[in-house]
């Protein structure tokens, strides 16, 4: 016999929940609904991920594999899929990433769970989602970094010193004909989002030699 968590989470409209939106389904007081919760997980019906945050199992009908990507914005927040997660999303780097990366105005942090590790590292929270875009596909969406976006983060988040491609090609091992054209505009809008000298040496730097690499024009 199933109790009425069950039945309203059988027909949640995603895999993942929070005690917030628990609170709506269930009345009674705090421990009451966390009691049926600790039910359900121990039924292997709720994955518990961290504090607040449940994923539904085979067990409640939800057979596809969590989206790594969608769920790294419930586990932290505000944030965004960025670094080297981002690279290998837009076929910038050869490697596997396994812990998923993400960037966020809140501090650096860092998760360990049943579903998978996830990172997260501190950018400037005015103008966050600057040259980030909403990736939707089927059932599944997120925010992610395009991908100079996501090569600027990772300069920054790692404090590289860098105003040329060279390490870009030697430390990434990004092919330069995968780089997508950078626009004046682009560079105007991440100067003016990071507003640090070492990131607008890397952007002019970089503007310069894809100007005679790429044969773009100001």
């Amino acid at each position: 016999m199933t109790d009425r968590l069950e039945r309203a989470l059988q027909h949640y409209p995603h895999p993942y929940v929070r005690d917030s939106e628990l609170n709506n389904l269930l009345d009674g007081t705090p421990d009451s609904r966390y009691g049926k919760v600790k039910r359900m997980i121990g039924q292997g019906k709720l994955t518990h991920i961290k504090k607040g945050l449940y994923c539904l199992t085979e067990e409640m009908g939800y057979f596809k594999k969590p989206d790594l990507f969608e769920l790294a914005q419930y586990v932290y927040g505000p944030s965004f899929i960025s670094l080297e997660s981002a690279l290998s999303f837009h076929h910038l780097i050869p490697e596997t990433v396994y812990t998923t990366t993400s960037v966020t105005g809140k501090r650096s942090q860092e998760f360990e769970t049943p579903l998978g590790n996830f990172s997260y590292q501190h950018v400037p929270l005015e103008d966050l989602y600057a040259e980030v875009i909403l990736f939707k596909e089927n059932e599944r969406q997120f925010f992610i970094a395009k991908p100079w976006r996501a090569i600027c983060d990772y300069v920054y988040c790692h404090r590289k010193d860098w105003n040329s491609l060279d390490p870009l090609t030697k430390s990434l091992r990004i092919e330069l004909e995968r780089l997508p054209i950078l626009r004046q505009e682009e560079i105007q809008v991440l100067d003016d989002y990071y507003h640090h000298r070492r990131m607008s040496r890397f952007l002019k730097g970089v503007y310069k030699e894809l100007n005679l690499l790429q044969g773009t024009q100001k």
